[in-house]
């Protein structure tokens, strides 16, 4: 079966993701990731930008768990924290991996503006998200549906790059509600990206850096989903972003703090 979006909110190209794609079309998709990765690790290669990792043990061993469905969440400050953020990883563990390898929502106005991005990001496991278009949509059904079969999702929940932390939206508290299998929800707090990939032109990458990236607790939604089980649809999705917001937001703070209030409920 295969997902299309098209002639949505402005958005023009197909996009076409297969829910078992061919060989030929996974080892084109090996080679997409594999390429976007090395251009991340080479920005952080011979010392010309330097990435830490706390508790990077506690990621990778739940990627490498294919038993549950994990959702990572981290806070947006550079146009490229994905896929900067995963030069963190060896090459023996990206490939160890390489069919593990996250998806990640990304804007539609962005990403898949013609056919050849279109193309190029949905090889690299990228889907289409409409800003604007609510919590239902095809690309977060998609999202679902990768998850109903043990997959990684990275979503980036505050929706757009902004410097300071800002109210998450609700769409990954639906993919927590609506996945078959209580998911793994892991907060990711990353600093310094934008000092590497600026938000800003001109786009090109900086050198000298230190990017630091915090894994957080995870939340095992197998315990914590009981804790929201009254109230409306509405109210449930509300609870659970809020109970990731804090999660994620907390994490933050304890890395460098913030000098300014945290958004609201």
């Amino acid at each position: 079966m295969g997902a299309s979006v098209e002639n949505i909110m402005g958005f023009e190209f197909p996009w076409r993701l297969r829910e078992d794609p061919s060989l030929l079309c996974k080892y084109r998709s090996y080679a997409v990731l594999t390429t976007v990765l090395a251009f991340s690790k080479c920005l952080f290669a011979f010392r010309l930008n330097k990435i830490t990792v706390a508790n990077r043990d506690k990621l990778l061993d739940l990627i490498k768990d294919k038993s549950r469905p994990l959702i990572t969440v981290a806070n947006h400050r550079s146009n490229l924290d994905d896929p900067l953020v995963w030069a963190l990883f060896t090459w023996r563990e990206i490939f160890s991996n390489l069919s593990r390898i996250r998806y990640t929502l990304a804007a539609h106005n962005i990403c898949f503006t013609n056919n050849w991005y279109t193309r190029f990001f949905s090889l690299g496991r990228c889907v289409p998200v409409v800003r604007g278009a609510g919590v239902h949509q095809r690309g977060v059904d998609f999202c679902i549906e990768k998850l109903a079969q043990n997959a990684w999702i990275h979503v980036f929940p505050e929706g757009r790059v902004t410097p300071d932390p800002i109210r998450i939206k609700w769409g990954v508290a639906r993919l927590v509600m609506e996945c078959p299998k209580p998911p793994v929800v892991l907060p990711i707090w990353i600093k310094h990206m934008a000092d590497v990939w600026p938000s800003k032109k001109p786009y090109y990458p900086r050198f000298g850096n230190d990017v630091s990236v915090t894994v957080g607790k995870e939340l095992d939604m197998k315990e914590y989903l009981p804790q929201f089980a009254q109230g409306s649809e509405i109210d449930r999705r509300k609870k659970i972003a809020d109970f990731i917001q804090d999660s994620l937001f907390q994490l933050g703070k304890s890395v460098n703090g913030f000098s300014h209030n945290l958004p609201p409920h």
